[in-house]
């Protein structure tokens, strides 16, 4: 009719690594020992601060990869101004007073023309929409717009004569690769095969990316440009929707839509900035989680452990040095469910970063490390505010 006796101790695995246990004192051994005797609830726990942690992550990691999106398009690579639109029939008088309005602007740095158009690309895989866009100078559109490699940026690419550049998220798509081959959908031309040269970074839409000669080789023509893309001086930033105002108020019929980039920085953080809300929401149910598991367990501990710990007590232990043995037990369990929830986290967030997805945009794949410090401080908060609070039922032992 009585208890279970307590299980017997055993020798553990770090006790036969001489050089750590004996530079371990008594009391961080009982601790581990401690830990190995009851192994499911050892299990139980780094499970459980281990999921605390990994939601934390994913939740801090998708606030990383989803807000900063619109800094990474439009400060390294995408670094234009503004861009106007014309109709493909404009006159060569309509173009050349365009031009001769922005080389005349004192505020405006540089201009380039080119070739914008949605057009459908097929592959082994399927068949997708996407920009085609022809610069009018293959190094000029260099200061516009850089070609690299998002996980490697030391890898910067040029737009060659005889390939094309298309971008990361469109290449997933499509499921090709540098060396695959794509086919530009084209009723009045025909359809036409080119071989991918490189996959760049790129976050919003779709781009593919073609040189004017090859332009030219594919369809027999020239190039018509109906695009003319500006950048403003800095410290000219004020002047950017000003230029476009005068360029829509020049009466040219044939000038289409004026696209700022600010104002679509503006639209995408709006469109955003709903997200906080579910981030947050995953943020405190993983801190409920670590509390209701961290509760019951220990709850559960002292329970099993009641006349254990009681024994400290009457071998002269003040209640200060009892909560001291179990806490100790505590945090190295939650130092090692931290360690665990950050490998579950970064795989998790992985995973859920892909499923959330849009088909027009690409969110960010980089968790910062301050997003890890800040999930394992807050984990570590539960845990010594459950300390707090179990504090007072050790205190009630007899």
């Amino acid at each position: 009719m009585r208890p279970a006796a307590p299980k017997q101790g055993k020798r553990i695995l770090l006790e036969r690594i001489g050089i750590i246990w004996k530079h371990l004192n008594f009391t961080w051994k009982s601790t581990v020992r401690n830990l190995i005797r009851y192994k499911k609830r050892f299990f139980m726990t780094i499970f459980g601060i281990g999921g605390c942690m990994a939601l934390m992550v994913v939740g801090f990691g998708l606030k990383d990869c989803i807000y900063e999106i619109v800094s990474l398009q439009y400060e390294k690579v995408q670094f234009y101004d503004a861009a106007t639109y014309m109709s493909d029939d404009i006159s060569e008088e309509n173009r050349q007073q365009l031009h001769d309005y922005l080389d005349q602007n004192a505020d405006i740095k540089e201009t380039i023309e080119a070739r914008m158009q949605k057009t459908d690309v097929k592959s082994a895989s399927g068949k997708k929409t996407l920009y085609l866009m022809v610069p009018s100078d293959n190094e000029k559109i260099e200061d516009f717009l850089s070609f690299h490699s998002r996980t490697n940026k030391d890898e910067v690419y040029s737009l060659k004569k005889d390939e094309v550049i298309l971008t990361e998220k469109m290449a997933s798509l499509l499921n090709v690769k540098v060396g695959d081959e794509l086919t530009i959908e084209d009723e009045d031309r025909g359809d036409q095969t080119v071989t991918v040269g490189a996959i760049c970074e790129n976050y919003m839409s779709h781009y593919l990316y073609l040189s004017p000669e090859k332009y030219e080789e594919l369809y027999g023509v020239p190039a018509e440009y109906n695009t003319i893309i500006y950048s403003v001086k800095d410290g000219k930033d004020d002047q950017i929707e000003k230029i476009g105002t005068k360029l829509l108020s020049m009466d040219l019929p044939a000038v289409l839509s004026i696209s700022y980039t600010e104002s679509t920085i503006e639209m995408v953080d709006r469109m955003l900035s709903t997200l906080g809300v579910v981030i947050l929401v995953l943020i405190v149910s993983a801190g409920m989680l670590a509390f209701v598991v961290l509760y019951n367990l220990n709850s559960i501990n002292i329970t099993e452990r009641q006349r254990e710990l009681a024994t400290l007590k009457v071998l002269g232990f003040y209640d200060g040095e009892v909560a001291s043995y179990v806490y100790r037990e505590n945090i190295l369990l939650t130092i090692i469910g931290s360690v665990v929830g950050m490998v579950l986290g970064n795989l998790l967030h992985r995973y859920i970063i892909l499923t959330v997805e849009v088909e027009e945009a690409m969110f960010g794949r980089q968790i910062h490390w301050q997003s890890y410090l800040y999930s394992f401080l807050f984990t570590v908060a539960f845990s010594l505010f459950v300390n707090w609070v179990m504090f007072y039922k050790l205190k009630k032992i007899d």
